[in-house]
């Protein structure tokens, strides 16, 4: 059976990155002025294209799972971890969540933790670049918080898609387990760490400490987006490590510390308002 929920979900989900990734991008950069210089529209071209490749990828994958899927809930109904949060090999209990409950608990766990992690040490572990200064303070933030992010998990998103879809047809094929089916899909974290330090590999190549820290980043990223079955956490991941990078050009840390300390504020105001009544799923507190 057709579940039209989870169609929509990855509907939307793709829509907004699109909007996102793409035309907010673009309309930043020809706005704002960046396009004048050769290197940022050399580099909105180059996240641009192959991340419009992965999320078609990633949709052909779940049109391709429709087709086949055998309706069973052993291997968790085709999910790609995309759009499918509580589906295996994800946590059951993340059934509960919304997407919307999922991006506003990301934002305000990460900027917690990026405002902590970013006093310490100063440092990127993404393909951030600092763009150039013909750009506005909000124009250069957006720019690089949004299309160097998305584009960038895209690529690990699909790999997991693929990785899963791969997975799944052997343990159709072999009657794995579920257990063992769970547990092979872990493996993909190692494939996710790999990929980021492959895609890092000429910044960061005179740092063996920095590229296992790379690696633990984009694995980490990968723990996170199986155990939820969503793409939301490591993008929002992602893009405030960017955030906070960015953001140190133009404010000290003290200041940083005041901004996010009210953003975060308004954000868990807005979430008990949201979802009032409840704790972090959709189950009614008792």
């Amino acid at each position: 059976m057709i579940d039209k929920k989870r169609i929509l979900r990855y509907v939307v989900l793709s829509a907004m990155l699109l909007f996102i990734m793409a035309l907010l991008s673009q309309t930043i950069g020809l706005s704002a002025g960046g396009f004048d210089s050769d290197e940022i529209l050399t580099q909105f071209f180059f996240y641009i294209g192959p991340g419009i490749a992965f999320l078609l990828g990633i949709l052909l994958l779940f049109v391709a799972g429709i087709i086949i899927t055998k309706d069973d809930v052993k291997y968790g109904y085709d999910s790609l971890a995309f759009a499918d949060q509580g589906e295996k090999p994800a946590f059951s209990l993340f059934k509960d969540f919304t997407s919307l409950q999922i991006l506003i608990l990301s934002i305000i766990f990460f900027s917690i933790l990026g405002i902590l992690t970013f006093s310490i040490k100063q440092e990127s572990f993404t393909g951030l670049r600092m763009l150039e200064q013909q750009f506005t303070i909000v124009g250069s933030v957006l720019f690089s918080s949004t299309l160097i992010p998305i584009s960038e998990n895209l690529g690990a998103s699909f790999l997991i898609a693929l990785s899963l879809f791969g997975l799944r047809f052997y343990a159709r094929k072999k009657n794995l387990s579920s257990a063992n089916f769970t547990g092979f899909a872990y493996f993909i974290i190692l494939l996710v760490g790999i990929y980021g330090v492959a895609n890092h590999s000429l910044r960061y190549s005179g740092s063996d400490i920095a590229l296992w820290t790379v690696f633990l980043f984009w694995a980490f990223g990968a723990v996170m987006t199986l155990i939820t079955g969503s793409f939301i956490p490591f993008l929002v991941m992602h893009a405030t490590n960017n955030l906070f990078i960015d953001l140190g050009r133009f404010f000290s840390n003290e200041n940083l510390f005041i901004y996010f300390g009210i953003y975060v504020f308004i954000l868990i105001v807005i979430y008990a308002l949201l979802y009032k009544g409840r704790y972090f799923g959709s189950t009614k507190i008792q």
